[in-house]
């Protein structure tokens, strides 16, 4: 393996693209704009490309549960629930 094939190796197992990351998360750009916006994912920019932690994108993909639960328990409750 030469040093290019090395380093997009490490660039694949380390980042994202925005589209990649977008569809990693089933999100809407809106919704992934909004998230950069407001410091929740963090963006990488050298000259034109733009690239994302993957570790980020995996633990926001993660932590979307949690928060759905929590800010959205009615799409939770069973039909037994007395919620």
């Amino acid at each position: 393996m030469n040093r290019e094939e090395e380093l997009i190796g490490f660039l694949d197992r380390e980042f994202l693209s925005r589209k990649e990351a977008i569809e990693h998360l089933e999100i809407s750009k809106q919704c992934f704009h909004s998230l950069i916006t407001r410091g929740k994912i963090t963006k990488i920019k050298k000259g034109s490309a733009v690239l994302f932690y993957r570790h980020e994108i995996e633990n926001r993909k993660q932590d979307a549960s949690e928060l759905r639960k929590k800010y959205r328990p009615f799409q939770y409750t069973t039909e037994g629930d007395s919620q």
